[in-house]
């Protein structure tokens, strides 16, 4: 079991690498840091260096790490150089390290030695069956809080049959985080409605109509939620809310709140408000969020899934 990690050289990977770095450290895993190198890259090294192994890649990893998480950082976990498609490169390694988790950046650019990276996250998230933490360029390192030690955990609950595996992961990362959780449904709508082709005395009695549907609606989600915060159980019990609007940008709304450090988005393989694996609503919470997203696919949620949570942790 471990926690990889992994990085292009970039400023938004070096954010990714310290929020690794502090879970391995919090949770005590081992991590596993991996670049993945253009293949011509790597050819051109290799012909430089006369068919050696590309040594001088593997000292810019270790000197990355080393100026990320601090001197010597490099000696204490596992280094890798893989040549590849990046995205296939990484679920390997994750599959070869039976990684519980795997951290990475939701985009970087290109390094001084054109690591490739780009969208690499969509495609590793499309792909995988393990927790994916994605930590977005936007977070000031000195204000980066991630599992371990955090004020508030935030989790959009759909209602559907595996609501309660994702509320009470989400939980757990809470729990064991010593933060709050908060609960949050939204329901689904665009801006208010404009009638605009008809008198406006019906479109005022449509107006009314549909504002007495949403609140019915409404209601109907803060008891759904209710009901789920009463079947986790625990003190204190989660925050619920309920919202009206377009459902990516209320999350990343709700989000934004200075109290919320990470968002946890459940993924599935079957269609839904969150979409297919990584649907359109998702991927904007995703690119929209602006703190780290732990997106969880629905394969991902069985029995011993961050398991490393309920371990006793080291809290510096």
């Amino acid at each position: 079991m471990s926690v990889l990690c992994a990085i292009d050289f970039s400023r938004a990977s070096a954010l990714a690498l310290t929020a690794a770095g502090r879970i391995a450290a919090t949770f005590r895993q081992p991590l596993t840091i991996v670049t993945v190198a253009d293949p011509l890259l790597a050819t051109a090294e290799r012909m430089r260096a006369g068919g050696r192994e590309p040594v001088l890649l593997s000292g810019a990893l270790a000197g990355f790490v080393d100026e990320t998480l601090g001197p010597g950082a490099s000696s204490r976990h596992r280094l890798l150089v893989q040549v590849g498609d990046p995205a296939s490169e990484i679920l390997a390694q994750a599959d070869q390290a039976d990684a519980q988790l795997l951290v990475l950046a939701t985009q970087g650019a290109s390094g001084v030695r054109k690591f490739v990276f780009g969208s690499v996250a969509e495609r590793v998230l499309r792909r995988t069956t393990r927790p994916v933490l994605v930590v977005p360029p936007a977070i000031d390192g000195t204000a980066l809080r991630t599992l371990g030690a955090m004020e508030e955990v935030l989790a959009p609950i759909e209602f559907h049959d595996h609501a309660f595996d994702d509320a009470s992961l989400a939980d757990r990362v809470a729990r064991a985080s010593h933060a709050r959780l908060r609960l949050l449904h939204v329901v689904a709508g665009g801006e208010e409605s404009r009638w605009t082709v008809l008198q406006p005395t019906m479109a005022s009695l449509l107006e009314d109509e549909l504002s007495g549907l949403r609140a019915s609606v409404t209601g109907a989600a803060h008891q759904a939620l209710e009901r789920l915060a009463e079947s986790l159980g625990g003190t204190p019990g989660p925050t619920l809310e309920v919202v009206e609007g377009p459902v990516a940008e209320r999350i990343a709304q709700v989000a934004n709140r200075a109290e919320v450090d990470l968002v946890v988005l459940a993924l599935r393989g079957v269609p839904g408000l969150l979409g297919t694996r990584v649907g359109t609503v998702a991927y904007r919470v995703l690119c929209a969020s602006p703190v780290p997203v732990l997106a969880v696919p629905h394969e991902a949620r069985a029995e011993g899934t961050l398991s490393f949570l309920d371990q006793p942790t080291d809290r510096g």
